[in-house]
């Protein structure tokens, strides 16, 4: 079964056309239990943080290997409100949580992370860092070569935020690498329009098929 079969087989609910299909009643825990299911057992994840979502991917995957990428470093343009003191403490407490797991911390920035691994050596990229559009677009250049074929490219913050202080522009950068590239289809995690019941991250997450 090819990774795009599997997608189906499991969120049965998932569009069959369009080059941007919303997954209905799905969310990021359940990306975890994807790349589980697919058998993945090793990936990046770019932005870590307090290194909850990290926990969540090792916990579904007892099998997985994990490398958490953040330099946890203040600097101009990303989260100006953030002190370089709030960043050291979550740090240790990203440490402390992700510790007895198979996980590796490289607080190293993004792009130069990258080269410690090759081409095609990863089964996914979960890309969460900085979400203005020079880096994201950098974020994707630096990594989807470094996952394999039938792997999975994904992030999280779909979402569109142009007011000042902090911009947000995962949707545009990744509509336009896709679109460049004529990868398809982009999927994306949770329906747009809230409906009750139905499970939804906000915000959402993306993912495309490696190809």
């Amino acid at each position: 079964m090819t990774t795009l079969e599997l997608i189906h087989h499991y969120w049965p609910q998932t569009p069959t056309t369009g080059n941007v299909r919303e997954i209905p009643n799905v969310g990021r825990d359940l990306l975890a239990h994807l790349f589980n299911l697919l058998g993945f057992t090793r990936g990046v994840e770019i932005g870590t943080e307090r290194g909850l979502y990290a926990e969540q991917l090792i916990m579904a995957n007892s099998k997985l290997h994990l490398h958490c990428v953040d330099p946890y470093q203040a600097y101009s343009g990303y989260r100006e409100h953030t002190s370089q003191t709030k960043l050291d403490t979550f740090y240790e407490e990203a440490q402390g949580r992700l510790n007895p797991y198979r996980v590796s911390i490289m607080r190293l920035p993004s792009v130069e992370a990258a080269v410690a691994f090759n081409d095609r050596s990863l089964d996914f990229v979960y890309i969460d860092g900085n979400h203005s559009l020079p880096y994201v677009v950098s974020d994707l250049h630096a990594w989807v070569p470094k996952v394999c074929k039938g792997g999975i490219v994904a992030g999280h913050d779909y979402i569109r935020r142009k007011r000042t202080g902090y911009l947000m522009h995962v949707p545009q950068a990744v509509h336009a690498y896709c679109d460049a590239y004529d990868i398809k289809p982009l999927f994306i995690v949770g329906r747009k329009e809230v409906r009750a019941g139905e499970v939804r991250d906000r915000p959402r997450s993306w993912m495309f098929v490696k190809e």
